[in-house]
């Protein structure tokens, strides 16, 4: 029998997803998993085009499961399951046959309760999955919703990456799927490089240049659902070694807790005839990414603040990615400035509190305290700005100023802070 549910809503800086589902010993016998789970067009089609939002650098698409209204999640091709992370008072969802698991995966935390459920129908504009497994957290374990500032139902990945060649055009916000016997024209400026899929994932061999001088070959798992530029693990390779100046970070979030650790630059990062100089990259701590360590020897993720310079064609079929770089490619590399991040407490409004303070940051010395309500920013008022403009005012370069006006209580607090580099 379906189950159906309702989740109610609970009011309570996304800078990186981890999501690696591991289900407990012994689970993998006894999960009925299904081998014959494709999506594919509804019609004689050999392509679609799905507009997108982009926010915090991560793809928000609508998904349908079985007879749910639209739902959001985002295209991670990090991640092999469909996840429900969150359901709010005006969702239903109907799924079949679910059984409740523990799951865990990336943070230093604990096994959190899912349901897991087999045989249900996604559906996306001009697409149709049968058959199709969906794990739903008991636990918002990752505040998607709030950390966005719109509702976030889900996150998807696999499922989509393995059935079409994929082609993500970050300029103009549109994911392109063609069918995986369509020849996709090369761009005339597009590289090719070798896809690695390994365990569901796609892997790309790239070259990281260090303070030190070692350029060092690097195995990355592509994950469009890490808003990074880089997440490099220290203890995969004994020449990586962190940059001379770091700044303590809360890095993200896994299914098992927060992940932290440090944050620095590296001289460059080549990908084939690219190279990105002066780019952050992120060294989680050892004990939050423990469960990745051993898999395929990967050295860590390629983000998608590298992916978005580039219209890029993930082609999993044919076990191939294609780059052609746009607008963005040249941009310097930016980063949170003012030593605070913010929250939205009511998905899909322009209403942001600072949820967190970074020790020793400008924000901090300024005496800026988590549940200050953000007013007004740079002479402009809150409620007319989106999220993605709000980041991008405490993203400027270093030595700007940058004008504030909270509420903390029923009082009005004035800041004017000093944007300034930590690394």
């Amino acid at each position: 029998m379906p189950l159906a549910f309702c989740v109610m809503v609970r009011i309570g800086f996304l800078f990186l997803l981890f999501i690696l589902l591991l289900p407990l010993p012994g689970l993998s016998q006894q999960l009925p998993f299904a081998d014959s789970d494709t999506v594919y067009f509804r019609g004689n089609r050999k392509k679609i085009t799905i507009p997108f939002k982009l926010v915090h650098n991560l793809i928000i698409i609508p998904v349908q499961i079985n007879s749910s209204n639209s739902l959001n999640f985002i295209l991670d091709s990090g991640v092999k399951h469909t996840l429900i992370t969150k359901l709010f008072y005006t969702d239903s969802l109907d799924i079949n046959n679910a059984r409740e698991i523990e799951v865990k995966g990336l943070g230093t935390g604990y096994t959190i309760k899912a349901l897991y459920s087999a045989g249900n129908r996604l559906v996306m504009p001009g697409i149709e999955g049968k058959n199709q497994q969906v794990y739903v957290l008991m636990e918002d374990v990752f505040n998607l919703s709030t950390r966005m500032g719109m509702p976030v139902h889900g996150i998807i990945g696999y499922d989509i990456f393995k059935n079409f060649i994929v082609k993500i055009n970050y300029s103009s916000q549109e994911l392109t799927l063609y069918r995986p016997d369509t020849k996709v024209k090369k761009h005339k400026r597009a590289e090719e490089y070798p896809l690695y899929i390994e365990q569901n994932k796609a892997y790309v061999y790239g070259k990281v240049s260090q303070h030190n001088g070692d350029t060092i070959s690097v195995k990355l798992v592509i994950d469009t659902g890490a808003s990074h530029t880089l997440s490099l693990y220290l203890p995969s390779h004994n020449k990586l070694a962190l940059p001379p100046k770091v700044m303590q970070a809360y890095l993200g979030r896994g299914l098992s807790g927060d992940i932290n650790g440090k944050i620095g630059r590296l001289n460059s990062f080549t990908l084939g005839k690219y190279e990105l100089t002066n780019m952050p990259a992120s060294y989680p701590d050892t004990e939050a990414i423990q469960a990745a360590l051993n898999l395929s020897n990967r050295n860590g993720s390629l983000g998608s603040d590298v992916l978005k310079r580039f219209t890029v064609v993930l082609d999993y079929p044919h076990k191939r990615m294609m780059l052609v770089p746009n607008r963005k490619y040249k941009e310097p590399f930016q980063y949170n400035l003012a030593g605070f991040e913010l929250t939205t407490p009511l998905p899909g409004t322009n209403f942001y509190v600072v949820s967190n303070v970074i020790d020793g940051s400008p924000a901090k010395l300024k005496g800026l305290m988590p549940g200050d309500q953000l007013i007004n920013i740079s002479g402009r008022d809150c409620t007319e700005l989106d999220l993605n403009n709000v980041l991008k005012l405490m993203e400027g370069r270093p030595g700007s100023r940058l004008r504030m006006q909270l509420r903390r209580d029923s009082k009005l607090i004035n800041v004017d802070l000093v944007l300034q580099s930590a690394i």
